[in-house]
């Protein structure tokens, strides 16, 4: 009867072991298809940039080419971009920057770097003309339309003044003659921000 008991253990142990007897019932449905899509922040100039240069009399005058142009102590440029900033996607937000460090002296000189310090000191950027900010400083741009694509109108307002200054501003502004700035990192940035 013992040589029974165990023979009958050892046959289940193997029907056990090859898993084909004791299986649970189970089956599977397939899911609706779906398409996820991401969406898109894009930023593109419209039309042309103009410069202008205000002097220190208040006058404001049209500059063709900004590289013809020499500045002197008490000029503010004036640079004026109009941009189409295109967003998609569900609570999507973005903030507009002027890249920091755009104005930089064009070669190592003294004079150079002379006068990107006196320009960079003083510059400022507004959006859409709001607050004067200062490079670096992110404005947030508010996207309306929820999920949808939308098209946003952003006119940059850049100011590079050099400032007339005072008694003491001589010894910085003598430096600055005949420098040149190198504005190739002249940039404006669209960056996501949380939603």
């Amino acid at each position: 009867m013992t040589k029974g008991t165990i023979a009958a253990g050892a046959a289940l142990m193997l029907l056990l072991g090859t898993g084909g007897t004791l299986a649970y019932w189970n089956d599977n449905a397939s899911l609706a298809g779906q398409t996820i899509t991401a969406g898109q922040l894009r930023v593109v100039q419209n039309g042309t940039a103009t410069w202008q240069i205000q002097h220190q009399s208040g006058t404001v005058e049209a500059v063709a080419n900004i590289g013809n142009a020499r500045i002197v102590p008490g000029d503010k440029l004036i640079y004026t971009g109009a941009y189409n900033v295109t967003a998609e996607g569900q609570n999507l937000a973005f903030k507009v920057d002027l890249a920091a460090g755009a104005i930089t002296g064009s070669t190592t000189a003294a004079a150079d770097v002379a006068l990107a310090g006196r320009l960079a000191a003083a510059a400022t950027f507004s959006v859409n003309g709001g607050a004067a900010t200062a490079p670096g400083t992110s404005v947030t741009v508010p996207k309306t339309g929820g999920n949808a694509v939308t098209t946003t109108p952003v006119t940059i307002t850049a100011t590079i003044t050099w400032p007339f200054g005072d008694a003491t501003s001589p010894a910085a502004d003598n430096l600055a003659k005949q420098g040149k700035v190198n504005l190739s990192a002249f940039a404006l940035t669209v960056t996501q921000v949380a939603g």
